[in-house]
């Protein structure tokens, strides 16, 4: 699961725990010939993760305790709804229909997982390895493409007050304010004001 690695790898400056996710890939390497539902099962646990990490990331009002009481698919369809809000690269259609893949995964998984639904032994389905190679691949392919779309948004920066020295500076000569700084003020009282007032400042910056 070279792409995937490779994304996962280059969102971690910018998301820290989110190497957490390649643990879940190593699991997923490791048993797809010797183990194959145990890797299919984590190949859903990877795509699930995946659309929750998204989802939270693009969304304040993501409701953690709500989410996990959803079913597989609908996380999927979320995600990938509220990810077509923010980036203008993804084929939300194409990947909709995805979402039918997302049922089967799920399906498979839950009628021959080895983790979480426990099996009497022996159990009556197996997987075999092509099938679960397969699911690898397709997975693998997946998340790097809903992993690439989310990594071309441009989050907004937080406003920080000391990031903008010579302007708060003009704003305090512009606005004497007895002891204390205008700037500050108004970054602390009314930062809306606050970012306003910089953005006009820069225009008129660029404009000299």
């Amino acid at each position: 699961m070279r792409q995937t690695k490779d994304i996962l790898i280059s969102l971690e400056k910018s998301y820290s725990n989110i190497d957490y996710y390649q643990l879940i890939v190593e699991e997923i390497e490791k048993n797809v010939e010797k183990n194959p539902d145990i890797s299919i099962e984590s190949c859903k646990a990877l795509t699930e993760g995946i659309s929750k990490f998204i989802w939270r990331q693009l969304d304040s009002g993501y409701d953690s305790v709500k989410v996990d009481k959803m079913d597989f698919p609908d996380i999927f369809k979320k995600s990938v709804a509220t990810l077509s809000l923010n980036s203008d690269l993804i084929e939300t259609d194409f990947v909709k229909r995805a979402s039918a893949l997302i049922q089967t995964i799920g399906e498979v998984r839950n009628k021959r997982g080895d983790i979480s639904h426990g099996k009497l032994s022996p159990k009556q389905i197996l997987s075999d390895a092509h099938f679960s190679n397969l699911i690898m691949q397709m997975t693998d392919g997946l998340v790097y493409y809903l992993l690439t779309c989310f990594s071309g948004i441009e989050f907004q920066k937080d406003l920080e007050f000391e990031d903008n020295p010579e302007f708060n500076n003009y704003l305090d000569e512009e606005n004497p304010f007895g002891n204390l700084r205008y700037s500050k003020a108004l970054f602390d009282q009314d930062i809306e004001a606050y970012r306003q007032e910089l953005l006009n400042y820069l225009d008129t910056i660029e404009a000299s």
